[in-house]
């Protein structure tokens, strides 16, 4: 039985440095089991920047992408992920490789292997940059575990404003999570606002 998935109370920033170290030790990992992979699918939209680097890293030009809906916000979740785009590459008699960025609850990718076993795959194997001690799913390949919110590069935006303006933290507190200065991480959410000011209004 998996642990039970506390609120953060601390978090890690990520570099673009640390996400290419993660995924040449995912791909590393992968090369010395001798799996050999057909096809990478990644998990839109967290797994899909890891899924491509581990194309370029295992050579593997066959790249398709899952969404699946599930996160609601900082250290909260929907109670099931759901898939809401459709499989577009062929994955029948292959060996697949899921990726994500983090095994969190798990349910992502439990969701993900039952949709992909629909489509006749020979394999599948799943892998992500990080694993929570309590997700209920142990990724065949990882590259470190931590219990830490995880602030990824692609998704900062995103984050920092959840913690601002839901989690009524201080824009210094979240620069120095982050790692940002200030007047950057300002930057970031101000185009952020005035980027779904525009979608809103169309």
């Amino acid at each position: 039985m998996s642990a039970q998935r506390p609120k953060p109370t601390k978090f890690l920033a990520v570099s673009w440095r640390d996400i290419e170290e993660g995924c040449l030790n995912i791909a590393e990992k992968i090369v010395k089991s001798g799996y050999r992979v057909d096809v990478i699918v990644g998990i839109l939209r967290g797994g899909w920047v890891p899924a491509r680097l581990l194309s370029d890293y295992l050579g593997v030009s066959n790249v398709g992408a899952l969404e699946i809906k599930f996160y609601r916000g900082v250290g909260e979740t929907g109670e099931k992920p759901v898939v809401t785009q459709p499989l577009v590459v062929d994955i029948r008699d292959k060996n697949v490789l899921i990726v994500d960025d983090v095994a969190d609850t798990g349910k992502t990718l439990n969701v993900a292997q039952d949709f992909l076993s629909l489509y006749g795959p020979k394999q599948v194997k799943t892998a992500t940059i990080y694993v929570k001690p309590w997700s209920i799913i142990r990724p065949d390949f990882y590259a470190w575990e931590t219990d830490a919110w995880i602030i990824f590069p692609w998704d900062k935006a995103e984050t920092y404003e959840e913690l601002t303006s839901a989690k009524g933290m201080d824009i210094e507190e979240v620069a120095q999570l982050g790692g940002e200065t200030v007047e950057r991480v300002r930057r970031m959410l101000r185009i952020r606002h005035e980027a779904l000011q525009i979608r809103a209004t169309r």
